[in-house]
């Protein structure tokens, strides 16, 4: 116990501190708009999917104000879902006969982002093909069918926005 109470006192004395996971919007910025992300696919509900999982991971990431609407914003950050796509990764045969089906799937997705600063229109920092992929795998028997395409997209969109915040916040 003695050991526990001294182990702090003996790590501050030698520098070591535990690093904070919060970070500093670029440039001095207060504040960040995060407007919903604009949909150019076929996929419904994935913009929105994005923009709550980027809002809730920037969040997280500063003490700056981040906000879903751009007005008084610092910072607005903008983005746009150009594609997503699913090709068969693994496949498997069927056990009453010789149909073939795909049983993973590789989902990607490519976003164009952008970081803008209000007060001028200047573009800080860009990325027009951000791609991201997951992996969503299917279940062949019906009986036991449930929909996974919605939980890989979460998980994609979580992976996404951690990434995003990640290289926001390194400069």
């Amino acid at each position: 116990m003695f050991a526990a109470l001294l182990a702090p006192l003996l790590f501050h004395g030698c520098g070591y501190r535990v690093r904070s996971a919060v970070g500093q919007l670029p440039g001095g910025a207060k504040s960040i708009g995060i407007p919903t992300f604009r949909n150019l696919t076929g996929e419904p509900g994935i913009e929105q999917m994005l923009t709550r999982a980027i809002l809730r991971e920037f969040s997280a990431r500063t003490r700056g104000r981040v906000d879903s609407s751009d007005a008084a914003a610092d910072l607005v950050l903008l983005g746009e879902v150009k594609n997503v796509s699913a090709v068969p990764v693994t496949f498997g045969a069927q056990n009453s006969g010789e149909l073939t089906f795909s049983s993973t799937f590789q989902v990607t997705v490519r976003i164009g982002v952008k970081l803008v600063r209000q007060r001028d229109s200047a573009v800080v920092w860009e990325n027009e093909s951000f791609v991201f992929r997951e992996r969503c795998l299917l279940n062949s028997d019906v009986r036991d069918f449930f929909a996974e395409d919605t939980p890989a997209l979460e998980r994609l969109a979580r992976n996404f926005a951690a990434a995003l915040a990640g290289t926001v916040f390194s400069f």
